[in-house]
């Protein structure tokens, strides 16, 4: 008797078959016909799921949303140390350091084109950024209370400055990832961190 699968754990087999294809093709070029050969199913099959390409496109896009989420629960409830490694988890958690993370960001930027143009899309998109925000500010309080920042520094532009290195960071990683290794990244973050406590001491 064949396996019965859970509608849930079907549609996110899609998903993840959609990722794969949009990596091989690019967005525009991904087809339902070669998401179905990816997933090992039907066109038929992820029709009855997805009535149209965009619906497939938009879950595709939320679950990558929901995966950065559902990490960021488990690693923050594991997670079992100091502040000063508790800020340099969280600078590097959007980096992405390992295949799965890398496959994830590369495909939220190919959607990312997408969302200028579909409502639907944007609002997930701004919800990323809102959630980085969130992330950017968590970062900043930290970085206050371990004396990386004055006092009475400019809050919102304290976050922009992180928010601008990170995502400059995780462009660099997407572009030549092999130039990126894991130590790198952790490298870099030392040296920002540091740069930024020898300029509290030299103001």
């Amino acid at each position: 008797m064949p396996k019965k699968i859970d509608l849930t754990e079907r549609k996110n087999q899609i998903a993840s078959a959609t990722w794969r294809v949009i990596l091989k093709h690019g967005l525009d070029k991904a087809s339902i016909q070669q998401i179905a050969d990816e997933a090992s199913i039907s066109a038929g099959m992820i029709q009855h799921h997805f009535s149209s390409k965009d619906l497939l496109i938009y879950y595709s896009m939320k679950l990558v949303l929901d995966r950065v989420h559902e990490r960021a629960m488990t690693r923050t409830k594991a997670f079992q140390g100091t502040d000063e490694e508790a800020i340099r988890r969280l600078m590097k958690f959007l980096v992405p350091v390992n295949h799965e993370d890398l496959s994830e960001r590369r495909v939220w930027v190919a959607f990312l084109g997408q969302s200028f143009s579909n409502p639907e899309l944007l609002e997930l998109q701004q919800q990323m950024n809102h959630y980085t925000r969130y992330i950017m500010g968590m970062i900043v309080d930290l970085m206050g209370e371990l004396g990386y920042l004055q006092p009475d520094c400019d809050r919102e532009l304290e976050a922009e400055i992180v928010y601008c290195f990170i995502e400059g960071l995780i462009i660099h990683v997407l572009q030549s990832p092999e130039q990126y290794p894991e130590q790198k990244v952790d490298q870099l973050i030392d040296y920002y961190l540091t740069r930024k406590r020898g300029d509290q001491a030299d103001g």
